[in-house]
């Protein structure tokens, strides 16, 4: 392979995988200048706090202070980055109708339902995280706990709905993958969801990546668990923090999934090597097919398989 072939097979075939880390990086930079301005000023205890001191403090009480035009607007910009960033997935998929897929499109319908569902509910989710931004801890203390509760939730919901549409691709995924070593007898596409085992290449980039998304989930409820059941201030206040920044691992897996997503055209191999007549069986396929030329890309014929 030559430098040149090299070069091109790391570059993406779009740019949208900037979309996550554009959405993200202010989110931390909030929370380090957040962490930096306590520090500075002595890590003291606000007006509207009580209790014995703690360190480190929420973040919802340095939020509350000179600090809050910082924390709306942070909280806003991610919260919206967050919702376009998976409301773009849907779209790139073939939502809304788009027939120039800028990602593989999904297996069934019930995918695309689910990136769908994913950013409606990550959408208010977001909108809850605003308001609990803009409902200081200081003067609304009651709304602003009612509002974190709310982002919790329904930001559990929206990335099940998520890592379940990526489970799906990566169940049908496994069955006609290249590496999958399976016959055409064994290649049965019907009823593929509701099967309890799994064949073929499991551990292909859906699955991975809809794993990656369910260890984060796992880490996200056990310290959310903490952070609300803790009694000591300081301790809840280490697991606010852990949580918050742990939240930032989210978009970088999103922006893996646009990456590895915007080159299944043109850099991925084993995509190019699936049997078209495999790809012919899916709807959502055979609009990739008709839209575009994949003469040179796609094999026309079904492999034999030992």
């Amino acid at each position: 392979m030559t430098d040149t072939q090299r070069k091109r097979s790391y570059t993406p075939h779009n740019w949208w995988f900037l979309l996550p880390i554009i959405a993200f990086i202010p989110w931390y930079g909030m929370l380090i200048a957040m962490l930096i301005c306590w520090a500075v000023q002595g890590k003291p205890m606000y007006w509207f706090q009580h209790g014995p001191k703690a360190s480190p403090i929420y973040i919802s009480d340095i939020g509350a202070t000179n600090l809050r035009p910082l924390f709306i607007s942070c909280a806003g910009w991610q919260g919206l980055g967050y919702f376009l960033t998976l409301l773009s997935e849907y779209w790139q998929r073939g939502g809304f109708k788009n027939k120039h897929f800028y990602m593989a499109p999904g297996f069934t319908r019930h995918e695309t339902r689910l990136f769908f569902a994913s950013a409606i509910i990550g959408g208010f989710g977001e909108i809850a995280l605003l308001m609990c931004s803009i409902f200081s801890t200081a003067h609304y203390h009651h709304v602003h706990l009612g509002m974190v509760g709310v982002f919790v939730v329904l930001m559990f919901f929206s990335v099940c709905c998520h890592s379940t549409a990526y489970f799906i691709m990566g169940k049908y995924y496994a069955l006609i993958h290249p590496l999958a070593n399976l016959s055409e007898e064994e290649i049965d596409l019907n009823n593929v969801i509701s099967r309890r085992e799994w064949k073929g290449y499991i551990w292909n980039k859906y699955t991975i990546s809809a794993t990656a998304k369910m260890i984060w989930l796992t880490f996200a409820v056990i310290w959310a668990i903490c952070f609300g059941g803790v009694s000591n201030d300081s301790r809840s206040a280490c697991f606010e923090w852990l949580l918050a920044f742990w939240f930032g691992i989210l978009f970088v897996i999103l922006s893996v999934d646009f990456y590895l997503g915007s080159r299944f055209k043109t850099e991925s191999l084993y995509f190019r090597s699936i049997p078209r007549d495999h790809l012919l069986k899916f709807d959502n396929y055979r609009h990739l097919i008709d839209a575009e030329d994949y003469t040179d890309s796609l094999t026309t014929a079904t492999t034999d398989k030992a």
